[in-house]
């Protein structure tokens, strides 16, 4: 490793000048969480009782709204530096914080602070992701918690992406740009959104098709998808991350990965609130770029996220080996999805052990008894399929241990 937090070089031991320190156990990149709300690790259990009534999104999204007017800077900032902390015992090492709760009392935006704060305590790399959130529904206003995450307008938004970047420090913590989803901002407000975007070089990420109620509301307003509305505006390139795609229709979906955009999936999540399975099979015969994230944090182990992206398919489609890279292995592919295709979501240099990359790196036993049966070529699916963050024993963030 350099002093600049990245690989300086590869090899054996004996390759490489100088006496360099002697890591013991096997190595693999970092894990990388593409879309986390650290908040929402609060929930855990609060919405798990239904009574006569059975839950949906919706009941849910009511439990997490009781949670968002319990907030203050101290209560985000303690849970955030939880769910971060949980995160790092699990082998991840950025994640990037889709955080759309700002106004305390005061509103001066301290829970924006609190969370950069949770972070830097942590020693998570973190994306912010800044989130524009202006609307209820289409073309209705914000309503009860919802008015917390009141961005006003796109001129009063990019004041405040200006204000968080300069107090980053470009490293260890950047930022990339949100639009909530169709229902939160207005097309017009998002088409501008992702021009600056693009003209930033920074990622722009919004949630796309989670629930059936979004889509029959973008259909109700604008005649078609979400994801149709946002290729009908040119809102797809590269830096575009389309999170959840549930309900996402394969020719909407074949439409905008040739357009470049990419896809994160957070399986955990979809299956505690019955969103319902992406069709990922039409996704990887499309070349689509995946990443997972935890989400909702109602668990924050990226190994079992990757677990649960493959058994949802399986059991879905009765098929074994849905995920699999050009051999037919299932194990590598699912890890690339955790580990480079995280940072290509979050434009990170990371991902990848490889002289220049970024220094966030994780050893984990394996001679552990979960692992120890596995042979060299089968450690990626013994990883993922039959251990847990238990195996971690070091976990490297820039060239330091956290």
């Amino acid at each position: 490793l350099d002093d600049d937090g990245r690989i300086a070089a590869v090899g054996s031991i004996s390759e490489l000048e100088g006496d360099p320190e002697r890591m013991h156990g096997a190595m693999m990149p970092g894990l990388i969480n593409g879309h986390s709300h650290a908040f929402q690790f609060a929930l855990r259990g609060r919405a798990e009782r239904f009574g006569l009534v059975q839950g949906s999104f919706w009941s849910w999204r009511d439990a997490m709204y009781d949670l968002v007017d319990s907030l203050d800077a101290d209560r985000c900032h303690e849970l955030s530096l939880a769910s971060f902390n949980e995160m790092i015992d699990h082998g991840v090492t950025s994640v990037g914080e889709f955080h759309y709760v700002r106004h305390d009392d005061a509103q001066d935006h301290r829970l924006d602070d609190a969370v950069m704060v949770a972070a830097e305590d942590a020693g998570i790399r973190m994306v912010k992701l800044v989130t524009c959130y202006q609307t209820g529904d289409i073309g209705k206003p914000l309503e009860g918690a919802q008015a917390r995450f009141d961005t006003v307008s796109v001129d009063e938004y990019l004041r405040r992406l200006d204000t968080i970047q300069s107090r980053l420090d470009g490293h260890l913590q950047t930022v990339g740009m949100v639009a909530h989803s169709v229902r939160a901002v207005s097309i017009e407000d998002i088409v501008r959104l992702h021009r600056v975007s693009v003209e930033r070089g920074l990622p722009f990420h919004i949630h796309v098709e989670e629930v059936l109620e979004e889509i029959e509301s973008c259909q109700a307003s604008h005649g078609c998808t979400p994801m149709r509305l946002l290729l009908d505006h040119g809102v797809v390139t590269p830096n575009v991350v389309a999170i959840h795609c549930t309900h996402s229709q394969p020719e909407d979906m074949r439409d905008y990965v040739a357009a470049g955009g990419q896809v994160c999936l957070c399986p955990i999540t979809e299956g505690n609130l019955g969103d319902g399975i992406a069709d990922i099979p039409v996704m990887r015969e499309c070349g689509a770029s995946l990443a997972v994230g935890t989400d909702l944090n109602s668990r924050t182990d990226l190994l079992e996220e990757l677990r649960w992206l493959e058994y949802v398919q399986r059991v879905a489609r009765q098929k074994r080996g849905v995920i699999v890279d050009a051999d037919g292995d299932n194990g590598r592919e699912l890890l690339r999805i955790g580990t480079e295709g995280g940072a290509r979501a979050l434009g990170l240099d990371a991902g990848r052990i490889e002289a220049g990359a970024l220094a966030d790196l994780v050893l984990f036993d394996h001679e552990h008894d979960s692992l120890a049966a596995a042979s060299e070529d089968e450690l990626a699916a013994a990883l993922i399929f039959g251990a847990s963050g238990s195996v971690i024993s070091r976990v490297i963030v820039d060239g330091v241990d956290t």
